[in-house]
């Protein structure tokens, strides 16, 4: 009964701290300052760290091992090398630790991955739909905050330096990746939802439009492209089944950019003021490609185990990026050419099998729902992974869940027929689990007790090097 009440617990925390994550962490800094002083992605960090740890609390308690998850022998091998590379490159990398942080951080999401589909299994139509809600929440607060800060600027013609009226985010790129995500899944109320009331539709397209507003604000011209990228892929492969989603896609963003010349445009040049942005980072990609050059020397200098996981901050002295912006040569920087190579088979092999199993032809069979949320989900898949080539997809903590919880979503789903509710004691992932924990906690709770202490710029090992990019003292 005991164990019976903790799981219970266990679970409820875990998917309430997720949807915490996705709705009120990227517009509110819900972390007390009076307890740790922390900045909106320490916070969001912070959020994550205490998900990933209850999330394996919850492995190790459970004991056991739904059946019906993927059980392909060589996937399975192929992530045992993969963790014995990364734990063999982290022990020989500048400081263990911080690299030990990063392995640590990625094998709990991946148990995250399992825990959403478990959680997808249970109850699938509803979960779906308070995720989906928990996401609207989220965007519903930073277009608040947005269009609240034009309204005054506006109404007062008092310039504002944007994106200011974005709270959530410390950089407006970090912001870029969170709607990024979230394109896609939050067309599902309309495309497949049974909505109550009479104009609820009306309002679901007006969210979308102003959502795009904040997009086409943001001078992102990755996500543009990651979008095009997504939109012309799922297209290509699912066809007339893909073109009720592509169509919203299609209304939305045409509407969100006649939208954003009106209000950024037309309106200031009426009233005779200025709306002040800010959002241009840059008007080049020469520093872009400085770090891909950085990356690729250090790939050929350390070419089996890489640099280190997190480690590419203790060698980039020319700029003050702790990644290269690019998640392959990431990968291959930092954990060598064996293990991007295991990724990288594993990842196609996944889309492999998806495409295989929902294809144009499948689909016809499958409920509105589903069929929509296939989709959706490939096309979530495909934008990202675009994305991640030319920004932090695979860094930030928001973006990290949401990968994830992505990934969980798609595995519950391709396995929604072959899962059932027959479970079987399984020591191995446990154990694994524990391991996971005790070093998370050892390699991330000293700077967390650092930052109690006052020290927020400290989080790092200190000057000698730039630090790890866990904290946001280094983006």
């Amino acid at each position: 009964m005991l164990r019976i009440n903790t799981l219970t617990t266990l679970k409820f925390l875990t998917f309430s701290i997720l949807l915490v994550l996705v709705s009120v962490s990227p517009s509110l800094n819900i972390i007390p300052q009076k307890l740790i002083p922390t900045s909106l992605h320490d916070s969001q960090r912070l959020l994550e760290l205490l998900l990933i740890s209850l999330v394996l609390l919850y492995s190790i308690t459970l004991r056991t091992h739904a059946s019906g998850f993927p059980a392909n022998r060589k996937i399975h091998y192929a992530l045992y090398l993969l963790i014995a590379l990364a734990v063999t490159s982290s022990y020989l990398a500048i400081h263990p630790r911080h690299a030990l942080i990063e392995i640590s951080i990625l094998s709990g999401l991946f148990f995250l991955s399992l825990h959403i589909a478990r959680l997808y299994h249970e109850n699938n139509t509803q979960f779906i739909k308070w995720l989906t809600y928990a996401i609207w929440v989220g965007i519903s607060l930073s277009m608040a905050a947005f269009y609240v800060g034009y309204i005054t600027a506006t109404i007062f013609k008092t310039p504002v330096i944007w994106p200011a009226p974005i709270t959530g985010f410390n950089n407006i790129r970090f912001f870029n990746q969170y709607q990024l995500w979230t394109l896609g899944l939050i067309t599902l109320p309309l495309l497949s939802f049974d909505l109550k009331g009479k104009y609820t539709r009306y309002w679901l397209h007006i969210g979308l439009v102003c959502w795009w507003v904040l997009l086409f604000h943001s001078t992102s011209r990755g996500v543009l492209l990651a979008w095009l990228a997504g939109i012309l892929v799922t297209m290509a492969i699912y066809r007339k089944s893909a073109w009720p989603f592509i169509r919203l896609q299609l209304m939305h963003i045409t509407a969100g950019f006649i939208s954003y010349k009106i209000l950024f445009e037309l309106i200031p040049s009426l009233r005779g003021t200025i709306l002040v942005t800010g959002t241009v980072i840059r008007d080049t990609i020469g520093d872009r490609i400085e770090l891909w050059n950085q990356s690729i020397s250090l790939f050929l200098e350390h070419p089996v185990l890489g640099i280190g996981p997190m480690h590419f901050a203790w060698y980039n002295h020319t700029s003050s990026s702790a990644h290269p912006h690019n998640s392959v040569l990431q990968a291959l920087a930092e954990w060598g050419l064996p293990a991007t190579l295991i990724i990288v088979a594993i990842a196609g092999y996944a889309v492999f099998c998806w495409l295989k199993r929902f294809n144009p032809a499948s689909l016809q069979t499958e409920t509105k729902l589903n069929s929509s949320l296939a989709i959706a989900l490939f096309f979530t898949l495909v934008t990202n992974a675009t994305y991640s080539l030319v920004d932090g997809v695979i860094v930030m903590p928001i973006s990290q869940v949401m990968m994830f919880t992505f990934i969980g979503l798609m595995l519950g789903f391709y396995n929604k027929e072959r899962l059932n509710h027959v479970e079987r004691k399984n020591a191995f992932s446990p154990l694994l689990a524990g391991i996971i924990l005790i070093a998370l906690v050892c390699s991330a709770l000293p700077e967390i007790l650092q930052s109690a202490n006052g020290n927020e710029k400290e989080f790092s090992m200190g000057y000698t090097a730039l630090g790890p990019r866990i904290w946001l003292e280094f983006k």
